[in-house]
């Protein structure tokens, strides 16, 4: 089911205009007009949208919850309430999104995860869900926390989110009928989200139902995406996309500038090839070198062009493997396109048969768990002019 075009928004922007201007070029890294840095979002080729400070794309990423127009059920104190509810890629571009998940409690009770047959929403779809409220066991306000899971994909790459919205049930038992009308909405109810459940009436239904669908408030909710593992290195750390990695030990023209990941892919291309300070078409050249500290010619062949790449997702650092020689990390191997998590002091082995020659050691320094700087350190320092 489609949404008209008129209820789809516009995607809010968290930039300013001159960043968006300033990010249409590829090899533009900071905004030429503001000095901001260019963090784009992973599939900027199709959506040209720049991160928020938390890491979200708001042109692929706006999921919209709501409870549907015409509900009303009937249920008794104590029994089960089913909630007829609506969820919407609101993509104001032709990126699909992707519900992984939807969960459901009443006050601090467990979440319950609702069974969906569906996964993938295009943009402008909506499709239907339908949660249960299982204990409201007495009269009185309930409240109902809705947490819904989402993914942004772009080839092999994914970033997960999680958003919560909450329903406030309002029960009342004003008679002897034989049962509680749940009238969902009602105009008094789309300010609160309220859920009114009153004493069963004799009077025409069709009052008693919503005449329109009410919008839930989804808010973003990063301590839960840490709890369930979608996000972050657990439930008390995280790598921003805009974290600082830094270089030690190689000559300076071998790798980039200190700082973020601004190129236009958000990869770093680490290999045998010159880098782009130097020409050429990768970030940081890995180049194994001799006692005397000439450049050991058999050992480079062994590395790839484009051995691996770096980049942030998820609030992880990920080494994905592009050569076909193979990774080493902490010792063990990973071959091409097989994708590791970095964490602190993990050491980085590009060549799998002789690791002693060449290794990156990583070091994370954080503040309240959120990881500022990451700083790769070869070994041996490299002993060529510039180290």
């Amino acid at each position: 089911m489609a949404a008209s075009p008129s209820s789809t928004p516009l995607p809010e922007r968290t930039q300013a205009p001159c960043c968006y201007t300033a990010a249409m070029d590829p090899s533009a890294t900071y905004c030429g007009e503001c000095g901001t840095p260019l963090i784009r979002c992973m599939a900027f080729e199709e959506c040209g949208g720049l991160l928020d400070t938390r890491g979200k794309c708001t042109v692929c990423v706006a999921p919209q919850l709501q409870i549907e127009a015409g509900a009303m059920k009937e249920a008794r104190v104590g029994g089960a309430v089913a909630l007829p509810l609506s969820v919407t890629n609101a993509s104001a571009i032709g990126r699909p999104l992707y519900v992984t998940a939807l969960y459901s409690r009443e006050g601090g009770g467990q979440w319950r995860e609702a069974e969906l047959s569906w996964e993938r929403l295009h943009a402008a779809e909506q499709r239907p869900v339908t949660l249960r409220a299982e204990t409201l066991e007495r009269t009185g306000v309930h409240s109902i926390e809705i947490l819904m899971a989402v993914a942004n994909r772009w080839r092999w790459r994914e970033e997960r989110y999680a958003f919560t919205g909450t329903i406030t049930l309002d029960i009342t038992d004003d008679s002897a009928s034989a049962g509680p009308v749940v009238n969902i909405g009602g105009e008094s109810a789309g300010h609160g989200n309220t859920v009114y459940i009153a004493g069963q009436s004799t009077a025409d239904d069709t009052a008693a139902r919503t005449k329109t669908a009410i919008p839930l408030k989804l808010t973003r909710a990063e301590r839960d995406e840490r709890r369930l593992g979608l996000r972050g290195l657990g439930e008390t750390g995280w790598i921003p996309r805009d974290v600082v990695l830094a270089w030690k030990g190689f000559p300076e023209t071998e790798t980039p500038l200190d700082g973020p990941i601004l190129t236009s892919d958000g990869l770093l291309a680490a290999g045998r090839s010159r880098s782009r300070r130097e020409g050429g078409l990768g970030d940081l050249r890995l180049l194994p070198e001799t006692g005397k500290g000439a450049i050991d010619e058999d050992a480079a062949r062994l590395i790839s062009r484009r051995h691996f790449e770096l980049y942030v997702e998820c609030d992880r650092l990920i080494l994905r493997v592009t050569g076909g020689g193979g990774v080493r990390v902490n010792g063990e191997a990973y071959g091409r396109d097989k994708t590791v998590v970095l964490h602190d002091g993990d050491t980085i082995a590009p060549l799998v048969e002789a690791p002693d020659a060449l290794k990156l050691k990583t070091r994370f320094q954080a503040e309240h768990g959120r990881v500022g700087r990451v700083t790769f350190s070869r070994h041996p320092a490299s002993q060529r002019k510039g180290a």
